[in-house]
């Protein structure tokens, strides 16, 4: 029995064994975060009509194709990508009359893609300036992501970033006004052209 236990759980470490205990339609929710990191292209063979092995061997695929160390039975990148939408998902909802997960909001999304950032910046409401953050990442081309909650209630949405993959908000300057602008300029040690531009882009 307890042979049989150690087997069982040996396999679910697999990408196979991890997706073959679950259903169509946990594997629908699977794959939909994968947009964050996939390829162009590389999700349009995944349906929702798909059999249900199907869904697997395309999972399983696409993970496979991400393994750092293919010789052992785990994916370390994987385990990575759906712990981080966990986290996202549990921190990073929002609520209200349109709910959605975590991963789906723009904190969610940017943890999801890079992780914990090695510094952040938090601001409450002061004047005009709505509550902000700041997300700054040392690693590769050192980007950083600007927030603000302009619900009031948690609804965070990014204002800036200097990563040419992400948009912001063309307003975002008025809608922060000049005592944030210059807070934040301090803190990620540049200029105000510097910040206006999006140095890095």
């Amino acid at each position: 029995m307890a042979r049989e236990s150690s087997r069982l759980a040996a396999t679910a470490t697999t990408d196979e064994g991890y997706f073959g205990a679950m259903t169509s339609a946990q594997l629908d929710a699977a794959q939909a975060p994968l947009q964050l990191i996939a390829k162009s292209g590389e999700l349009s063979p995944y349906k929702k009509d798909l059999s249900l092995q199907a869904k697997r061997r395309f999972l399983t695929q696409f993970w496979a194709s991400r393994d750092p160390t293919p010789d052992t039975p785990e994916n370390q990148t994987r385990e990575s990508f759906y712990r981080a939408i966990s986290f996202a998902d549990s921190t990073y909802r929002e609520r209200g009359r349109v709910s959605q997960p975590g991963w789906k909001t723009d904190r969610g999304r940017i943890y999801a893609k890079n992780g914990v950032a090695d510094e952040m910046l938090r601001r409450q409401q002061q004047g005009t300036a709505p509550p902000y953050e700041v997300w700054r990442y040392s690693k590769g081309k050192g980007h950083y992501y600007i927030f603000a909650d302009l619900t009031g209630v948690g609804g965070f949405k990014l204002m800036n970033s200097n990563d040419v993959k992400e948009l912001g908000d063309p307003n975002w300057q008025k809608i922060l006004g000049v005592n944030a602008l210059e807070d934040i300029a301090q803190w990620l040690n540049l200029d105000r052209i510097e910040l206006d531009r999006g140095v890095g882009r």
